[in-house]
């Protein structure tokens, strides 16, 4: 769990929230807080616990920290509650975990399990980080990856392009009769 925790707090640093480690009710948990929004999570040891002991950590930390929330003015309408678990659900649980999400009482959440390595906490956050571009390239070899470029918009010259024995001027041919 302190693993994870870490890993929560380095992607909302790296995201640009200011951090602080926060327990409550006997749990570690991390809060955070940017100009515009303000939050806090917790990591659980299975899926099961999640579901069993979310609303009690959220109602216990919005009463423990309820004057600073009644400071933060504007912020307070963008309160997030964070609930992250290593371990992966099941069907049954995925659903209950997907309805934590849609319970928009007292604050927004965003609720995962199956969470464990940085690129995994990064897109549970994702509906709280800034925009990112993260292209996802497979390897592939490239000559089959251009071949099938080319025959998107010349497929009679897709073959003879990268075909060592068919003249460039041959295939610039093919390629201009589009």
């Amino acid at each position: 769990m302190t693993d994870l925790l870490s890993t929560l707090q380095l992607v909302l640093k790296d995201g640009g929230y200011q951090c602080w480690l926060m327990p409550v009710d006997r749990r570690a948990g991390v809060s955070f807080e940017d100009d515009a929004l303000l939050g806090f999570g917790y990591i659980f040891d299975d899926p099961q616990t999640l579901i069993e002991r979310w609303q009690a950590q959220e109602a216990a930390t919005l009463n423990r920290f309820a004057s600073r929330l009644r400071e933060a003015n504007d912020k307070a309408w963008n309160i997030y509650s964070l609930f992250i678990c290593a371990a992966p659900a099941d069907e049954e649980q995925s659903r209950l975990i997907r309805q934590i999400e849609e319970n928009l009482e007292r604050t927004r959440k965003i609720a995962a399990c199956g969470v464990g390595t940085v690129d995994e906490v990064i897109t549970a956050l994702l509906p709280i980080l800034p925009l990112q571009y993260r292209p996802s390239l497979e390897q592939e070899n490239y000559a089959d990856r251009l071949r099938r470029r080319i025959a998107d918009f010349a497929p009679e010259a897709a073959d003879a392009a990268l075909n060592e024995d068919v003249p460039a001027a041959e295939v610039a041919a093919m390629l201009g009769t589009r």
